[in-house]
């Protein structure tokens, strides 16, 4: 009838449960953070109070909307997990090498060994040799951050391309397609999912990757930030500066899922 009103379902009702549910650990989370300090269960050297950690946040949000120094550590380390993934993910490492693992057995027999011990290869290790190699400024940090993140990408394009649905890579063999129509057409759109499960996971390690490489040698970026004021006991600023790595990582996680759902809009929908 025009003019009704659609009644509220389970269906809608379900995300307003659960943003309340989220509010209510999130509250609660605060809350017994607040008891243990006031009680004094914990030293503030180790573990300050919420709000000391909310003065801190807020003095940082300040100095940025002033454009004082920690405007430009707070742009800088952004920019070096954005061009770490691109690095990691886009241009060579993720993406391509997992095709090629994928759709080449040679190149499965031969690359993948060498992905793997990279990957296992410890990060914190092999960032003072960035450091020789690349120098103090970003394309270390980058080169850090693309090492991270680009083996999530790599296995979720060899396990998407490995899961195509049968009956539709016969079809493709009755109209004898060639392999690359095949990929094009049918394997990568069937591996959208687990690609994008790969760039979501890729993106939060890159804000790890860019990190420790600024815990190793750098002067502009909220890893130096953090350094500074571990060094000056300042315990308050490093949990919200890392409050603040974790609301970047949230954003980019998020923003990779919007995109997700508007590319993949027949699997799920965009509303």
């Amino acid at each position: 009838m025009a003019g009704s009103v659609e009644p509220a379902g389970p269906g809608r009702a379900r995300p307003m449960f659960d943003i309340a549910l989220a509010l209510a650990i999130a509250l609660g989370t605060l809350a017994a953070w607040k008891i243990v300090c006031r009680v004094g269960w914990v030293s503030k050297l180790v573990l300050p109070a919420p709000s000391a950690v909310g003065v801190e946040m807020w003095k940082a949000v300040a100095e940025i909307a002033a454009d004082g120094p920690m405007r430009r550590h707070t742009l800088v380390t952004p920019a070096e997990i954005l061009a770490g993934f691109g690095v990691g993910v886009g241009v060579a490492l993720g993406f391509v090498l997992g095709v090629a693992i994928a759709e080449l057995p040679t190149a499965r027999r031969v690359l993948m060994p060498f992905m793997v011990a990279l990957n296992a290869a410890p990060k914190i290790a092999l960032a003072p040799l960035l450091l020789v190699w690349f120098g103090f400024g970003m394309p270390s940090k980058i080169v850090m951050a693309a090492l991270i993140a680009f083996f999530p990408l790599l296995v979720n394009v060899v396990s998407g391309l490995a899961a195509v649905d049968e009956a539709k890579l016969k079809l493709m063999r009755s109209l004898a397609a060639s392999r690359g129509m095949t990929l094009r057409k049918v394997k990568l759109p069937d591996a959208l999912p687990a690609i994008f499960a790969g760039l979501k996971t890729a993106i939060v390690l890159a804000v790890v990757g860019s990190v420790v490489g600024e815990f190793v040698g750098a002067d502009s970026d909220l890893g130096h930030v953090i350094k500074q004021s571990e060094f000056q006991l300042d315990v308050a600023h490093t949990f919200a500066v890392i409050v603040l790595l974790s609301a970047i990582g949230i954003l980019l996680f998020y923003l990779l899922e919007w995109i997700e759902r508007r590319a993949l809009f027949w699997i799920k929908p965009t509303k």
